[in-house]
């Protein structure tokens, strides 16, 4: 049984390789590389697990396929998250000596305030540990005991309902889903 595992722990780490360049290469960024291989491996031996798939057999396609909709997932989060991080970006670049600019600057950040009050304490939790303390998705499951799969989401899911709140459109507090 020793040797199975092994032979899965070498495959895994051979597989890690090649997930981390092929994300690099999709993404340009190596943070994000590590965390495309290592949320695709989690996929992968879940599926594993589950019997859905076995070692050596097609698991290289299904590996790029799982890891296909991972860098996709990626892509889709900075989407999403490019507005407010915008108006961040014109919060630094600002000029102190500006009024008007300093007036925009302060009625943004209270829409943001505002936004970031209507969310449910789960939610701003999430994106706090994320844009201001600055911890990858990783990091945060770690210090939450959540997997990594569940922080994305539930990441993703805040930044939605901030940007509904932000945007001032209905139903933009807490999804009870």
């Amino acid at each position: 049984m020793g040797s199975t595992s092994d032979l899965e722990s070498e495959e895994l780490e051979r597989l890690r390789a090649g997930l981390q360049m092929m994300a690099l290469r999709a993404l340009g960024d190596p943070e994000a590389a590590e965390e495309v291989a290592q949320e695709t491996l989690t996929r992968v031996v879940r599926a594993v697990r589950a019997g859905r798939v076995k070692w050596g057999e097609c698991l290289g396609g299904f590996v790029r396929g799982i890891a296909r909709h991972v860098i996709a997932d990626v892509f889709r989060a900075r989407k999403r998250s490019t507005g407010l991080e915008a108006v961040a970006e014109r919060a630094n670049a600002a000029q102190p000596d500006d009024p008007l600019t300093i007036l925009i600057l302060a009625e943004e950040q209270q829409r943001v305030g505002r936004a970031l009050s209507q969310l449910a304490e789960g939610d701003r939790e999430i994106l706090h540990l994320s844009f201001f303390a600055g911890l990858t998705p990783a990091e945060i499951a770690e210090r939450l005991d959540e997997p990594v799969s569940r922080i994305r989401k539930r990441k993703s899911r805040a930044l939605e309902r901030l940007r509904r709140a932000f945007h001032g459109d209905a139903g933009a507090g807490h999804d009870p889903g």
